[in-house]
């Protein structure tokens, strides 16, 4: 897996994981597009 090395590149994921929180909830099937990015994403960003 990649990883985030400028801060540039760990703004832009935090301003997507952002705009991904409202649409997804603990509701939100394990194979939704969006579910899918934000985990991806939060796992870069937090790394």
């Amino acid at each position: 897996m990649t990883k985030i090395e400028t801060k540039e590149q760990y703004k832009w994921a935090v301003a997507k994981v952002e705009k991904l929180l409202p649409l997804v909830d603990d509701n939100t099937p394990e194979n939704d597009p969006n579910l899918i990015e934000l985990n991806l994403l939060s796992n870069l960003v937090a790394d």
